[in-house]
């Protein structure tokens, strides 16, 4: 593949949005995480961003950019660019020195329960490493998605789990010699049991109004929380389990664990020096007839949320027909509009290159 000029060039990425299964909920400085954490990529959910870069006659004190979401210009995003090329800013130097248009566009609405911010920051983290690359400044190599990966986690933490497909981790662990992680970078699971392969998300849409609280002030939130050293071992643990049950096919721990997981992170929020509540009265009513349906039909089937109302729901290929018919009769009438998109685990990764 042509690389692009030195001076001016163009390049694509569309990378996936992960839905997490152990939470990452807290951090450190230079966005480190209190605890690790584990998601799998979307197959249809992604982001795709092109970046136009020029050489500007004598540089600036200031970064020049222009940040376009589906043809507009996008000024609320444009602050978070600011704020992540400052931060990247050691590793890639060369970035004063030159004018960056970033055009992106989801497959997905906003506000439904998948995370833009994630699948859109690796799409831009892979443009910036594909541009650093084409006009000589480093030679990733093999280590491309890695760096791309670590400069992904310094504009959205859960961003770097959206570079590869599958199963991936972030955040430091030992639960076997050949999964060591990381809270640089995250790392694909290498264990991932067939019977999960064919996993499904069903992401019903309760309420599609943005968030009160901002997930960087949630996070924040945790740093005086009563319950922090409990929750960082309460995830350790989970981590420990779920990746046990991802390799072994176990469908019973995977199901605990997701679904305590996203109840504790939901709690941690309420029992926050400022508590907050995002979950609506029709996220509590899904819940129970999730669990009264799996009870009564046997489906494997579980729910999980992020930071928000919306649930995901959960279920192995072998059940898909039974959960589509439960969607249909029995949950659309507490959706919005009845709306409901259907995904499932992807494994493609991102993909991109040179125009």
């Amino acid at each position: 593949m042509k690389k692009a000029e030195y001076d001016s060039g163009q390049v694509y990425w569309e990378a996936p949005s992960n839905i997490a299964l152990v939470k990452y909920w807290g951090k450190k400085s230079t966005q480190i995480p209190c605890n690790p954490s584990i998601s799998f990529s979307l197959s249809s959910s992604k982001t795709r961003t092109s970046l136009k870069w020029r050489k500007r006659d004598h540089g600036g004190k200031d970064f020049s950019f222009d940040f376009f979401f589906e043809d507009k210009k996008n000024q609320t995003f444009e602050k978070k660019i600011q704020t992540f090329l400052e931060r990247i800013e050691p590793n890639f130097s060369f970035l004063r020195d030159y004018h960056l248009e970033f055009y992106s566009s989801n497959t997905f609405p906003h506000s439904v329960g998948i995370a833009s911010s994630a699948s859109s920051m690796a799409s831009i983290a892979l443009c910036l490493c594909s541009m650093a690359e084409a006009i000589g400044e480093v030679n990733l190599e093999k280590k491309f998605f890695q760096e791309a990966s670590s400069i992904a986690r310094l504009g959205s933490g859960s961003a770097c789990r959206s570079l590869y497909g599958g199963a991936v981790s972030w955040g430091e662990h030992s639960w076997c010699q050949r999964e060591l992680g990381s809270d640089l970078y995250a790392t694909p699971f290498s264990g991932l049991h067939p019977k999960f392969k064919g996993l499904l998300d069903f992401i019903l849409l309760v309420d599609s109004s943005p968030k009160k609280v901002s997930s960087t002030a949630g996070h924040s939130l945790m740093n005086d929380h009563p319950f922090l050293d409990s929750r960082i071992s309460q995830a350790n643990h989970n981590m420990e389990g779920i990746l046990k049950a991802l390799d072994k096919g176990d469908w019973m721990s995977f199901q605990h664990i997701v679904e305590n997981e996203a109840l504790t992170l939901h709690s941690l929020m309420m029992s926050s020096s400022t508590p907050f509540i995002l979950m609506k009265p029709q996220s509590l009513i899904l819940i129970e007839k999730i669990r009264e349906f799996r009870k009564k039909s046997g489906a494997k089937c579980c729910f999980t949320l992020d930071a928000g109302p919306n649930l995901h729901l959960l279920c192995l290929q072998d059940d898909e027909a039974l959960v589509r018919r439960f969607i249909k009769e029995d949950l659309e009438e507490f959706l919005e509009n009845k709306k409901w998109i259907a995904d499932r685990m992807g494994f493609d990764g991102p993909k991109g290159g040179y125009l």
